[in-house]
């Protein structure tokens, strides 16, 4: 069964969200009265407009802070207006907030308590822990992936602009890791619950980020284990804390949509990466940014 854990008004505000966030960077990078910067890395050339120390490649560009101040000032008030102050299900409150800052992606918290009630078709609720709940005495199947309970807060990745998905434009990656997650469907892959079509978003359970520095070097491993059934479809070269997160009990891949080429994922066979498509439906190739995307790979 397909889950829906978003409701549509905390869609709906992701997606406008999102749809600033990238018009934002793309305007301030244009305001910056400096010519292109081209450079070598790892046998490539890269172009980057006024390079990438001066041209929020690591940090928010001006707007950006605005767009993601309104969004959870906006995530607090349906929090507020659903279950104010209400317990998510580990006992701790959860609020709206930015996790995190990447150079494609801003990753931002959502209360549990506007998240949805991801039940089976039958109105069961559905395994969390990995394990098998009976409820006839017969343990049900189960694949192992946990699904978040009604108030398990959640983080939804926001697509940033770049003119390529090696530079800075998160829509691929988040398409990426929708992908993958539909191919593998199990641990170590930290579930996509919910997204955009187009990668503006994806959500995914929130989990603990980066693992405690006493129980570091054991989670990795054990996600190494966990990813070596996988091997022969995907490949990853590094794993690193900031990737790694604990979630109900277990140690997961929290970011896997790097782009192809530069590892650290492959594409499965036979699964390439879609035209992007304008809000019209037009493929990326016809418009200006899908020349930009085509520049910078060449």
């Amino acid at each position: 069964m397909r889950q829906d854990p978003i409701p549509p008004a905390v869609a709906d505000r992701l997606s406008t969200a999102a749809r600033r966030l990238r018009a934002a960077r793309r305007n301030a990078l244009e305001r910056v009265a400096v010519e292109e910067t081209e450079w070598e890395y790892a046998g490539r050339t890269w172009s980057w407009p006024a390079g990438e120390a001066r041209t929020y490649f690591h940090e928010l560009a001006p707007g950006e802070r605005e767009v993601l101040d309104e969004l959870t000032a906006e995530l607090e008030r349906l929090r507020e207006a659903g279950a104010a102050a209400e317990a998510t299900a580990s006992g701790a409150t959860s609020t709206a907030d930015v996790v995190g800052v990447g150079t494609g992606r801003v990753a931002v918290g959502i209360p549990g308590s506007i998240g949805g009630d991801p039940r089976t078709s039958d109105g069961d609720a559905k395994p969390t822990d990995g394990t098998p709940k009976p409820t006839d005495g017969t343990p049900k199947p189960t694949d192992g992936t946990p699904e978040p309970t009604h108030g398990d807060p959640l983080v939804a990745k926001l697509a940033r602009y770049g003119p390529s998905a090696e530079m800075g434009d998160g829509r691929p990656q988040n398409r990426r890791e929708r992908r993958i997650w539909s191919a593998v469907e199990s641990h170590p892959f930290l579930p996509v619950l919910d997204g955009d079509p187009d990668g503006d978003w994806i959500v995914m359970p929130r989990a603990e980020v980066p693992p405690e520095e006493p129980v570091r070097e054991e989670a990795l491993d054990r996600v190494r284990r966990a990813l070596a059934p996988h091997r022969d479809r995907f490949h990853f070269d590094e794993l690193k804390p900031e990737n790694v997160g604990a979630y109900r009990g277990r140690y997961w891949i929290v970011d896997y949509g790097r782009p192809t080429g530069e590892p650290l994922f492959v594409d499965p066979p036979g699964e390439p990466e879609p035209p992007e498509a304008d809000a019209a439906g037009t493929p990326a190739e016809d418009d200006a940014e899908a020349r930009e995307n085509r520049k910078d790979r060449s």
